[in-house]
Parts: C-alpha cells; sequence; structure tokens
C-alpha cells in the first residue's frame, strides 16, 4: 500500500492526502475502508458480490472485462473503457463481477476539490475568491451518470491502473488526482453547464429543478421506441407541461420533442449499423412511414437516410 501525505490546501479547503493500492480476491476486504479523502484503488478481480458507499466523488472504470453497478433501481454495466460517476448523496450502491477477469480503477476524490476544480474552470477570472463557492456544491444529479471516456481521459485511467498495481507512480499522486479531476469536469462540461443555466434564485430550488428535468429527459431516453407525450413526461416530473418544456429548453437548449426527435434519428444510425432495414428501422422508431422518417431525417442530417450511411 502506497500513502502519501501533504499539508492541506489553504483556501480551497480539500484534503491533499492520498492514498494509493491494489486489490485482488485476496486481499479485497481487507483494502476496502478508506483512510484518506482521495484514493486510487486499481483491481484485479475474478468475482465479487459487494455493497459499497460512495464517498466523495467516486468514478468507477473498467479496463477489461465486466462490472455492474446496480443504483436505484437502476443497472450500470462498465466495459470497454466506460466509466461511471457518483457521490455520496448515494447512501449505497451494489456491484457485482461474475466468472471472468476484471482490471478496473475506482478513484475517489474529495468533493471539496472538485468544486474548486469547477469554480476554476467555469469562472477563471475569479482570484482567490472562495465567497460564492456554494454555487459549485455537487448536486446529486449533476456528476451522477455513465460515460464512455474519451481518448485522453481512457489513457490516463489505463495508466493509473498499471502504475497502481505496480506501486510505481513515478509523479506526485496529487497531481494525478488534479489532472483526472480537471479531465473529468472537462468531459462533463455539457451536463454542468445545463445545470447552470437554469434560473433560479436559490441552490435548493435548482437542484429540485434539475432533478425533475433529469427525471424526464432520463424518460425520453427510454423512450426511443414507445409512444410517449411530453405531457405523460411532465406530469412524471411533477411540473405543468409550459414549465417543464420551459425549463428543459433553457436547460439543455432545445424543447423535449426536438430532443427526443434527435435521439431517434441517432438511434437510427445505430440500427442501420446492425443491419436493419431503413423500413423497419423507421416502424421500431414509431414514425408514421418510412417517407416521414426520412423527412424528418434530412431534416437533422442534411441528407437522405441512404446517403447517410455507406
Amino acid at each position: 500500500m502506497m500513502e502519501l501525505k501533504s499539508v492541506s490546501a489553504g483556501a480551497g479547503l480539500y484534503s491533499s492526502r492520498c492514498e494509493v493500492v491494489h486489490a485482488t480476491n485476496r486481499n479485497y476486504h481487507d483494502l476496502k475502508p478508506r483512510k484518506s479523502e482521495n484514493r486510487i484503488m486499481s483491481s484485479l478481480l475474478t468475482s465479487l458480490e459487494d455493497e459499497i458507499r460512495p464517498q466523495g466523488l467516486g468514478l468507477k472504470f473498467a479496463a477489461e472485462g465486466v462490472e455492474t453497478y446496480y443504483l436505484e433501481r437502476r443497472r450500470f454495466s462498465l466495459s470497454g473503457g466506460s466509466y461511471l460517476l457518483v457521490n455520496d448523496s448515494v447512501p449505497a450502491m451494489n456491484v457485482a463481477i461474475k466468472g471472468a477477469a476484471t482490471l478496473s480503477v475506482c478513484v475517489d476524490i474529495d468533493l471539496s476539490l472538485v468544486n474548486d476544480v469547477l469554480m476554476q474552470v467555469l469562472c477563471p477570472d475569479e482570484l482567490d475568491n472562495y465567497t460564492n463557492a456554494s454555487r459549485f456544491l455537487l448536486t446529486p444529479e449533476l456528476l451522477l451518470r455513465q460515460a464512455a471516456a474519451g481518448a485522453p481521459l481512457k489513457q490516463l485511467l489505463t495508466d493509473l491502473i498499471v502504475s497502481s498495481a505496480s506501486q510505481s507512480i513515478e509523479r506526485p499522486v496529487m497531481e494525478l488526482i488534479y489532472e483526472l479531476t480537471t479531465m473529468l469536469v472537462q468531459d462533463n462540461l455539457p451536463v454542468i453547464n445545463s445545470y447552470y443555466k437554469l434560473q433560479a434564485s436559490k441552490l435548493s430550488t435548482r437542484k429540485e429543478l434539475f432533478h425533475r428535468l433529469m427525471l424526464g429527459k432520463e424518460m425520453l431516453e427510454d423512450s426511443l421506441f414507445d409512444e410517449i407525450s411530453i405531457k405523460q413526461v411532465a406530469e412524471t416530473s411533477c411540473l405543468s407541461e409550459f414549465r417543464f418544456y420551459r425549463l428543459f429548453k433553457q436547460c439543455f437548449g432545445d424543447s423535449p420533442y426536438n430532443y427526443l426527435f434527435k435521439r431517434r434519428i441517432e438511434k437510427s444510425i445505430e440500427l442501420k449499423k446492425q443491419g436493419h432495414s431503413w423500413s423497419d428501422i423507421a416502424a421500431a422508431l414509431n414514425f408514421t412511414d418510412l417517407a416521414a422518417f426520412s423527412k424528418g431525417f434530412k431534416k437533422v442530417k442534411g441528407v437522405a437516410p441512404s446517403k447517410a450511411i455507406s
């Protein structure tokens, strides 16, 4: 086990302690308890069923094999370079690895550090001004998502696995934590900016509205193959249809209908690459007929479906 310590950062009020460990089937439960606010834990596991309690901002990344997480009745399967972000607003989640060697890394980051990075990225001209830092406090939905790691982030996480497993990290570990946190904030800027676009005078109001809008957005994502009305989505989000429309557009830059329409067009391209016919795709995605689908496709993509994929 490698543990590195330094004095606490001043104005940012975050810890600059970090421990680096490597877990196997034999020592996983011994290493499970954390000793510092920042932690890098690489692992090579063939079997695991456990409940974990996130602390700070947690990143779960699978380089090889499959890790499955169960969180609030939702299932996240990580493989091939995808990652999951959670934070300690989530009381507990379950993880399972079954039947295959899985090489992965879990990085826990002090939330105060994440908020400092958020502030520096969103307000780069602020100098030594932490009086408004509460604006950047994480909300449960702000960084709670699964995403594909971009090339630089994937490379950094893969390097962390290798160097953590061999206990051969040559750079100061906190520099790696700073670099990783900055990449995560930049990779998630569309979601973060959506949150701060909401016009609300109270932080609690913004958090609650964003929570409701994310529920509606998830419902739209889950309805690509179903008939659904925006009124249904608004009711699920506990908002009037007009207020849901106005806030969704304010937050995500598009109306709920256009968002759903564009997601269906994007999905059609995925289905075509899987070998489905355009006629079957149009029917599956709830277009009235192939002509209506082709017209909508051209409106979004600028070309007919037949010319979009060679």
